[in-house]
C-alpha cells in the first residue's frame, strides 16, 4: 500500500537517502564507463557482465553460504574473467564483437535459470537479480562501493588516459560486479547507458548528471509513496527524462540554426 505522505518526511528522507546515495554513486563512475562502451561500441557488454556478476553470486551462495562476502567474490571472480574473455575476443572478433557479447549474456543467463531450477526461492532470486533492492539499501552495504568508486575517481583524475587500453575490461567489472548486487543487472545497465547518452548527444557531462541525479530521486520517491518496484520505477523514469532532454536538446538545435539563418540572412 502507497505511503501515507502523513507519516512525515523525515521518514522518507531516512529510507531513501542510502539508496539515492548508491544510485549517485554508481552514476559517478558509470558515466565514465559508458561512455567508452559508446565509444567502442560494445553496448551489451553491461549485461553481459552483470549477468555473470549474478551468476557468480548465486554458485558462490549455493556452494558456500551468504556469510563472509562469499556472494560478492564470486560476482567480482566471474566477472572479471568474463570480462577480460569478452575483451579478448571483441579484439579478434571486431565487426562480430556485439554478437559475441550477446552470446556471452544469453549463455550465463541460461545458466543461471538452470541453477535456479531446483531452488524453491527461484523466483525471488531471480527477481532480485534483475531488479535488485535498491530501496532496502542501508549505508553499510555502501562501502565497498564507495572505496571503489573513490579509487576509481583518483586514477581516472591522475591518468585520465589509463583506461582507454585493456585495462578497461576488468576495471569496468570490478564496478558493475559491485553495482549489480544493489541496484540489479537492469538499472545497472540503463545507470551506464542513459546518461553517456546524454553526455554524448548534448556534449555536456554536467546535463548528463544532473538528468540522471534527478531521475533517481524521483524515481525513489514513485517506489516508496506508490508501493512500486524500485529497479523497474527507475528505469522507466530514467529513460523517460533521457528522452525528453534529448528531444528538447534537438528542437533547441534546430531553433538556434533556424535563428542564426534568420539574422545571416
Amino acid at each position: 500500500m502507497p505511503i501515507d505522505l502523513g507519516q512525515g518526511w523525515l521518514f522518507e528522507l531516512a529510507v531513501l537517502l542510502p539508496p539515492l546515495a548508491a544510485g549517485l554513486l554508481v552514476l559517478v563512475s558509470h558515466l565514465w564507463l559508458g561512455g567508452q562502451v559508446l565509444r567502442r561500441g560494445i553496448l551489451f557488454i553491461d549485461l553481459a557482465v552483470a549477468q555473470l556478476a549474478a551468476l557468480g553470486s548465486l554458485l558462490a551462495r549455493q556452494w558456500l553460504g551468504d556469510g563472509s562476502g562469499a556472494p560478492l567474490l564470486g560476482g567480482l571472480l566471474l566477472a572479471i574473467a568474463g570480462a577480460v574473455i569478452i575483451g579478448q575476443l571483441s579484439e579478434r572478433f571486431v565487426e562480430q564483437r556485439e554478437a559475441v557479447i550477446g552470446l556471452v549474456y544469453a549463455g550465463a543467463a541460461s545458466t543461471l535459470l538452470l541453477v535456479l531450477a531446483a531452488d524453491p526461492h527461484a523466483g525471488h532470486r531471480l527477481s532480485s537479480s534483475l531488479n535488485g533492492d535498491i530501496l532496502w539499501v542501508n549505508w553499510s552495504d555502501l562501502v565497498p562501493l564507495a572505496g571503489l568508486t573513490a579509487l576509481f575517481l583518483g586514477l581516472t583524475r591522475w591518468r585520465c588516459h589509463w583506461l582507454q587500453g585493456r585495462a578497461f575490461y576488468p576495471v569496468f567489472a570490478l564496478l558493475v560486479s559491485t553495482s549489480v548486487p544493489l541496484l540489479g543487472v537492469y538499472l545497472v545497465f540503463v545507470t551506464l547507458i542513459a546518461p553517456a547518452l546524454v553526455a554524448q548527444l548534448c556534449a555536456s557531462r554536467r546535463l548528463a548528471m544532473l538528468v540522471a541525479g534527478v531521475g533517481l530521486a524521483l524515481g525513489l520517491w514513485l517506489a516508496l509513496w506508490l508501493d512500486w518496484p524500485a529497479g523497474a520505477t527507475l528505469v522507466l523514469v530514467l529513460l523517460l527524462l533521457t528522452a525528453v532532454t534529448l528531444v528538447l536538446h534537438r528542437l533547441w538545435q534546430r531553433h538556434s540554426a533556424g535563428a542564426s539563418s534568420y539574422s545571416i540572412s
